[in-house]
């Protein structure tokens, strides 16, 4: 399982960490807590977004 930091998750999504930090919070971006390091596992973070785009939920707009 290949774990991404918030700066290679943001990176790789073009959003800022803090956006990841808002993401996990309120839209259910999953990640895991290891002590203080927040990791996004790869293979969540692709069914997350897919499940997004399919629902219509990728263009920022609340539904």
């Amino acid at each position: 399982m290949e774990l991404l930091s918030r700066a290679e998750a943001a990176k790789l999504l073009g959003v800022t960490d803090r956006h990841i930090d808002r993401l996990a919070k309120r839209e259910g971006l999953p990640v895991v807590r290891m002590g203080r390091r927040v990791l996004i596992p790869r293979c969540e973070l692709e069914k997350w977004l897919r499940a997004r785009i399919e629902k219509g939920g990728g263009n920022g707009q609340k539904r």
